[in-house]
């Protein structure tokens, strides 16, 4: 399937979210609205688009997509949408216009179009009644969640006259092209996601209104520490607005009327209350919580709504030991089994929210989806847990969870207990800790779940004896086809002499004569977040500058190894790639990258400077771009790579470290992080097929003179306030090393001794106690020290 048009109706929130993503996977949109002023009939949606522009965290990947979109109305430019490959409505949910609107659209449709409707409350049945047979075998729904460029799931509703095969076909183009987890649902009340998550958070708050528990107590035991999103239960509801959770509850009470729990979707007082006096989150900019005014040292605060006074009031802050615990756990299934199995208060409070929404996913079973696996995807990507419900319930064990809910006198599934009368004590069967069957709650036998792929999962790789070597930081696997993937599991997959180790041993013993290529990837939570700098500022308070300075040497010769490898290399980076993270991506012949990643060079944060051969990448990546701009000559490619360096700039998206540079043109983007590691050992293949090795450049730098306007620059922003001595320390040694250091403008700079300066510039600055106090700001507070 090619999909290369599409119209969205309606320009809302959820409309121009849509039409965003979709310009962003390289789609051209047309927007429509409703007319509501006959002298601006496109207001709606121009104002849509403008909004776009202006949204923080920005909805489109990179601005330059928003020129994909064109702004019009549903009365003058439905024959714009002729040509279109899929039409999405997401206009207002009311039954009566979206039938009105179905009646003017279908004759405009070309032959095999695809239309589908965002809604989340009305039955397609219902949609499609008066439509022809042609329009009902290419209507479906798909149900985007908010915001949509950040929230992976999209739930997939398809009517009895659907081609099974064209419906398949369409599935994956959304999750290729959009990089969506793309979840069948039943044609049930708000579907998979919306049932259960928001039965989790109305369950939870009719506790704390009954209980007088505050807000931000139980967001405390449900967040970060729960393996879930850090917005928990009632920071989720204002970041997706009160009036949704309230719309979608309603629908759930109204729709629903033999849910067993069904009075739980029923609004309490105090929540009509919020919807009355527009505390609807951050779309009022109040809602559960706000922002307060600043404290006595200049820091943002937080109030919370209080339900007996209705005002807000400062946050409720429970200092208990076991949530610092839990800051130290990577792995989801440990985190939530220490939490939920502890005997402390905040595990006993997040026991009592969570429990009862184990029960009644399993009780949706057969209404909403399938099986278990459907209700963990929806979950797991519609609100950001790491866990779906179902892998809780095997995490914890099912026989040891039953007995608590007996012990505690709470209701239990009869799916449950006709399972364990079986002798059936999980939702899954597992091998090499990855699911490979499901339960079929009508068979009470296990479904196989069929392998993708697309999909590569380390883990069960490991479990099949695919690691070749391995350490404490890192492990080498065999991913067939004659490739290998260099995989980090460090903490934060931050750098270490593991892994540099590791990292030598590859390419100069392990790949040569065995393998065509290397990946260098993982399935951590980012892919770098950069040096291991506990290691870093125990040597630099030892005095050990020697230490330090050889062990950049290290990483900047693993880095050039594998630059200069006699094979390709290949760097599949994800989420966070910064310091060293961005080093080794770029010291990678080619990035394969996901399409959200957070990449940049931000050591001057810490007080120090890339030092894994990040300035001489820096250096050369931005000569070419400034060559590609016709900016020739030594100063340009030094003034944009000491503004990257010195500011800490992080690129936002992959499209936006493409077009700043960090990222080469031939380095390409892949939307859905599940296909990343295929994709990268595709490209290794490819690049295999025609191999050229890369050679050693020389640099053409500015020297003395170059590095002094340079501190003169800083020397203003010192005047004005905007730097610190310190940072001009910093700035200095970042100048000498982009400027070649004591060279004339007609000499050459080699690689190597770009290298040298980088290692011993870091070395020096790790000397000073300015620096070690910023490290240590940042290792104990996870924010930058300003000294």
């Amino acid at each position: 399937m090619n999909i290369k048009k599409i119209g969205v109706l309606g320009s809302g929130v959820m409309g121009s979210g849509i039409a965003a993503h979709v310009a962003s996977a390289g789609c051209q949109v047309e927007l429509l609205d409703i007319v509501i002023d006959e002298a601006a009939p496109d207001k709606l949606a121009e104002g849509a688009l403008a909004a776009l522009a202006k949204s923080k965290p920005a909805l489109a990947m990179h601005p330059s997509f928003l020129k994909k979109i064109r702004p019009g109305n549903l009365r003058d430019h439905l024959d714009r949408l002729a040509d279109c490959d899929w039409v999405v409505e997401v206009v207002k949910e009311d039954l009566a216009i979206k039938r009105e609107l179905y009646g003017r659209l279908e004759p405009k449709l070309k032959a095999g179009a695809w239309v589908s409707s965002n809604t989340s409350g009305i039955p397609l049945k219902l949609l499609v009644e008066g439509r022809s047979d042609a329009f009902r075998k290419h209507f479906v729904i798909t149900h985007f969640f908010n915001p949509v460029r950040y929230l992976r799931l999209l739930e997939f509703v398809k009517g009895p006259e659907v081609d099974e095969q064209e419906s398949l076909a369409f599935r994956t183009w959304l999750e290729e092209a959009l990089g969506k987890e793309v979840v069948p649902a039943y044609d049930s009340p708000t579907f998979i996601g919306n049932r259960i998550g928001i039965h989790s958070i109305m369950a939870t708050l009719q506790m704390a209104l009954a209980e007088k528990i505050p807000f931000e107590v139980l967001d405390s035991v449900l967040g970060d520490a729960a393996a879930r999103a850090k917005s928990a239960a009632f920071r989720t509801a204002d970041l997706a607005g009160v009036d949704i959770l309230a719309a979608t509850a309603k629908n759930v009470y109204d729709l629903c009327p033999n849910d067993e729990v069904r009075d739980v979707f029923k609004f309490p007082e105090f929540l009509q209350y919020m919807l009355d006096n527009k505390l609807l989150g951050n779309k009022t900019k109040q809602g559960f919580f706000k922002k307060g005014p600043k404290d006595a040292k200049g820091k943002k605060s937080f109030l919370a709504l209080d339900p007996a006074t209705r005002e807000y009031i400062p946050q409720v802050k429970r200092d208990w030991p076991i949530l610092k615990e839990l800051k130290g756990i990577d792995d989801p299934a440990e985190k939530v089994k220490t939490l939920l199995t502890s005997d402390t208060e905040a595990g006993r409070l997040a026991w009592r929210c969570i429990a009862p929404n184990l029960t009644y996913a399993v009780n949706r079973l057969g209404e909403v989806t399938d099986g278990p696996l459907n209700v963990d995807r929806a979950i797991k990507n519609g609100f950001a847990f790491d866990l779906g419900p179902f892998e809780t319930w095997d995490t914890l064990g099912v026989e040891r969870v039953v007995a608590r809910m007996k012990f505690e006198e709470l209701p239990i599934a009869p799916l449950v207990e006709k399972m364990l009368a079986k002798g059936i004590t999980s939702f899954y069967r597992w091998e090499h800790g990855v699911p490979v069957a499901q339960l079929n709650p009508k068979t009470l036998a296990y479904d196989a779940i069929l392998e993708d792929k697309r999909v590569i999962i380390l883990k069960r790789e490991e479990g099949r004896g695919k690691v070749i070597a391995e350490n404490g930081s890192c492990q080498l696997f065999d991913l067939g086809d004659d490739v290998a993937c260099l995989s980090f599991h460090s903490k934060m997959n931050a750098l270490d002499d593991g892994i540099i180790m590791l990292m030598e041993d590859t390419i100069q013993k392990h790949i040569p004569g065995r393998f065509k290529g290397l990946v260098v990837g993982n399935q951590g939570q980012h892919f770098s977040a950069g040096a291991n700098l506990v290691m870093v500022l125990n040597a630099a308070k030892d005095k050990q500058f020697d230490l330090i300075e050889e062990v950049a040497r290290r990483l900047q010769y693993a880095a050039r190894m594998l630059t200069y490898a006699p094979f390709p290399t290949v760097a599949a980076p994800f989420n966070l790639a910064l310091g060293g993270g961005c080093e080794m991506t770029m010291a990678c012949q080619r990035a394969v990258g996901h399409a959200e990643l957070y990449i940049g060079l931000v050591e001057v944060g810490v007080g120090v400077i890339p030092a894994g051969g990040g300035c001489l990448q820096m250096l050369l990546r931005m000569e070419d771009a400034m060559a590609a701009k016709g900016q020739l000559g030594p100063m340009p490619k030094v003034k944009t790579a000491f503004q990257f360096i010195g500011t800490a700039n992080v690129n936002t998206s992959f499209d936006e470290a493409q077009r700043n540079g960090y990222l080469r043109r031939t380095d390409r983007r892949v939307m859905n992080k599940a296909f990343l590691l295929n994709e990268a050992k595709q490209e290794v293949l490819k690049m295999a097929a025609d191999f050229q090795p890369v050679k050693e450049r020389t640099l053409r730098l500015p020297g003395l003179g170059g590095s002094e306007a340079l501190k003169m620059a800083v020397k203003d922003f010192q005047l004005q306030g905007l730097a610190s001595e310190h940072d001009a320390i910093i700035m200095g040694e970042l100048a000498n090393i982009l400027c070649g250091g004591d060279v004339s403008l007609v000499q050459e700079v080699s690689e190597e001794r770009i290298l040298e300066l980088e290692r011993q510039a870091f070395a020096r600055l790790c000397s000073y106690e300015k620096t070690q106090a910023r490290m240590d700001a940042i290792l104990k507070t996870g924010k930058p020290l300003r000294n």
